[in-house]
């Protein structure tokens, strides 16, 4: 009878202009999808995003949202931010960015920072480099995965969604300072690796999250405050226009993913407990 009650909870579905989502999982963060498997980073039961807890753990589902494992890979803290070189997954764990053998599921990359507890998203750069953002810090950093050594690349006030493309790195602030940073007036960046010059893009501000390009426009996830007011905001870089996908809100909306091949953007709601497929 538990089994089946367990079951029901984890496929209960929500629908609604063309969306489906998911319940049952703890705080996710972040979503990123590998042909067609997709890993959901759970930061725990309570929504602790530094606490050294161990109740956190990734999640596997197929690309129509189906839970596959829900406990994929446990053992960690607090992950939350993801990317995928080879088939090597690694994760932003509190103060270590971690690597997993998606075949496997054993750790085979370990790299702590010293002085900081907020690592949060990961962007690849190459088949060797990967760049993570610090929150509590404010700076974002360029990982050797090689070497196992990593380097600041640049100051950046609270430092969240990251996306890398053609030498450019997209980044969105979560709030206006690390006293400050849940106050609603993060903004919007995109990053010249070359010479390190920022130039905002748009005007909006917001509590601001996951960060992803695709052709000219790019998609960042905007927690607006702490209830059910999340939204999608798009930036078109070729007409300078933006605006927000016409979905109903969501609580906590959190580090997202789209899907090139399928046209389906992946949202968890941190907040919710529940990850929102949306088809664009």
């Amino acid at each position: 009878m538990k089994k089946t009650i367990l079951s029901m909870l984890l496929v209960a579905t929500i629908s609604f202009a063309s969306s489906v989502t998911i319940e049952g999982f703890s705080s996710p963060e972040s979503v990123i999808v590998k042909n067609k498997d997709v890993y959901v980073s759970n930061v725990g039961k309570e929504l602790k995003p530094t606490a050294k807890d161990g109740d956190g753990f990734i999640s596997k589902l197929d690309t129509n949202g189906k839970i596959k494992e829900l406990h994929f890979i446990d053992g960690l803290n607090a992950p939350k931010g993801m990317g995928i070189i080879g088939s090597t997954l690694f994760v932003a764990d509190v103060d270590t960015v971690k690597g997993f053998d998606i075949k496997t599921k054993k750790e085979v990359f370990s790299l702590s920072f010293d002085n900081v507890g907020f690592l949060n998203d990961i962007t690849i750069k190459d088949n060797h480099t990967l760049f993570v953002s610090a929150t509590d810090v404010g700076a974002i950093y360029e990982v050797n995965i090689k070497n196992k050594s990593y380097k600041k690349v640049i100051d950046f006030t609270t430092a969240n969604g990251l996306f890398y493309k053609d030498g450019i790195l997209y980044a969105a602030e979560l709030g206006s300072s690390p006293k400050t940073m849940f106050d609603g007036k993060g903004k919007f960046y995109q990053i010249n690796l070359k010479n390190k010059k920022l130039t905002q893009l748009g005007t909006f501000e917001g509590v601001l999250d996951g960060v992803q390009k695709v052709g000219n426009k790019i998609y960042v996830s905007d927690w607006v405050n702490f209830e059910k007011s999340g939204i999608i905001r798009v930036y078109d870089l070729k007409t300078k226009k933006e605006y927000v996908l016409k979905v109903e809100p969501f609580m906590g909306a959190a580090d997202l993913w789209i899907d090139e091949k399928s046209n389906k953007l992946y949202l968890p709601q941190m907040i919710g407990n529940k990850l929102t497929i949306i088809e664009l």
